[in-house]
C-alpha cells in the first residue's frame, strides 16, 4: 500500500486511458514519477456487442468509478479503417506551422478534405534539415459520435487519440524496439483486429481486419495479413531490419498465440505485450489472471501514456 505523501505526489501526473471496444470498456490509470511509470489502477466492464449508447455510457461510468477516475481527465480514442494515417517528411519549420503546412496540402498527401475529416499531426523526429511527422485525418462523423458518447457518460475528455497510434505508443514503450528492428504488432479485439508495422527506415502501416479472436478463421486470416503486409513493407520500405512480432488484446489462453506463430511460420513464439509485467503496479482493484489480464489493457495503456 502506498503512503499518502507518495500518492499526493503522483496526482498531478496521472492520466487515464479509456478504451471502448464492442465487447468491453477498459480503463487504466497511469502515473509518472520522474522517469518511472506506475499503474495506479485498471478496470474492465463487459458490454453486449449490441449495446446502445445509454448502456455503453453506464458501463463507462462504472469502469471509471472502479479506479476512482470519475471527473478526472481521460484520454479516449476512435478507430476504424476510415481513419487515414500518413507519415510525411517536411522541411525545417517552426513547430507551430507544421499543422498549417499539412492542412493546405491535404489533397496532395491523400488526407480527408476539411469538410469530411479532422486533422491532427504528431512530430516523430526533428532535425535542422527537417521533420518527420504523422498526419492523422479522422472522419468527423466518428469524432462526433464518440464525443457525444463521452458527454452522455459525463467523461472529462482531455485528448481524443486514434487506436493504431495508441497501440504503437504502448508497443514501443513495452517492447523497447531497437533501431535495426521492424515492429509487427497485432491487437486482437472482440470484433476486429488491427495490425501495425513500423521501423526506423519506413513509415507506419496500419491494417484492420473484421475478425475476432474466437472466430474459427481468426488464425488463418490474421496470419495471412501479417505475411502479406510484412512482405509489402520489406519490399517497399525496409529490407534490412529484423522483424519483431508482438501480440496484444483478447488472447485468452496461450493457444491462440501458439497457433498464430505456427501459421505465420515463426521459429519463436510471439512476444506478448503486457503492461502489468513491465510497469510497476500499485492499488490495482482486481486480481489479474492468465485468461483476462494485461494484454487486454495495452490500448488503454497507450492512451494513458499520451496524457503524461
Amino acid at each position: 500500500m502506498w503512503l499518502p505523501s507518495f500518492e499526493a505526489g503522483f496526482r498531478r501526473r496521472r492520466a487515464v486511458g479509456l478504451e471502448i471496444s464492442p465487447g468491453a470498456i477498459r480503463a487504466l490509470a497511469l502515473a509518472r514519477s520522474r522517469r518511472r511509470l506506475w499503474i495506479m489502477g485498471a478496470a474492465a466492464t463487459p458490454v453486449p456487442t449490441n449495446a446502445d449508447a445509454a448502456e455503453t455510457a453506464r458501463a463507462i461510468h462504472a469502469t471509471l468509478a472502479q479506479i476512482s477516475a470519475n471527473g478526472g481527465a481521460v484520454i479516449g480514442s476512435v478507430g476504424g479503417p476510415a481513419i487515414v494515417i500518413r507519415q510525411l517528411p517536411l522541411p525545417a519549420v517552426q513547430p507551430a506551422r507544421i499543422l498549417q503546412i499539412v492542412d493546405v496540402q491535404r489533397r496532395e498527401f491523400g488526407l480527408l478534405p476539411t469538410e469530411e475529416g479532422v486533422l491532427d499531426v504528431q512530430v516523430l523526429k526533428r532535425s535542422r534539415k527537417g521533420a518527420s511527422v504523422l498526419a492523422i485525418s479522422t472522419p468527423r462523423g466518428l469524432i462526433d459520435a464518440r464525443t457525444r458518447l463521452f458527454e452522455q457518460a459525463a467523461v472529462n475528455l482531455h485528448i481524443l487519440d486514434v487506436e493504431p497510434l495508441a497501440l504503437l505508443n504502448a508497443a514501443l514503450n513495452l517492447a523497447a524496439l531497437e533501431p535495426d528492428q521492424l515492429l509487427v504488432v497485432a491487437d486482437i479485439g472482440e470484433q476486429r483486429a488491427v495490425l501495425c508495422l513500423l521501423s526506423d527506415r519506413g513509415p507506419v502501416v496500419v491494417r484492420y481486419l473484421d475478425v475476432a479472436a474466437q472466430d474459427p478463421v481468426a488464425v488463418a486470416r490474421i496470419a495471412d495479413e501479417i505475411r502479406v503486409s510484412l512482405a509489402f513493407y520489406r519490399s517497399e520500405y525496409d529490407r534490412e531490419s529484423l522483424p519483431r512480432f508482438a501480440l496484444s488484446g483478447s488472447l485468452g489462453t496461450a493457444q491462440l498465440p501458439r497457433a498464430l506463430a505456427t501459421a505465420v511460420g515463426l521459429d519463436a513464439p510471439f512476444e506478448i505485450l503486457d503492461p502489468f509485467r513491465v510497469v510497476a503496479t500499485s492499488g490495482l482493484p482486481f486480481a489479474l489472471d492468465d485468461a483476462h489480464g494485461g494484454p487486454e489493457f495495452v490500448q488503454a495503456f497507450g492512451l494513458a501514456l499520451r496524457g503524461l
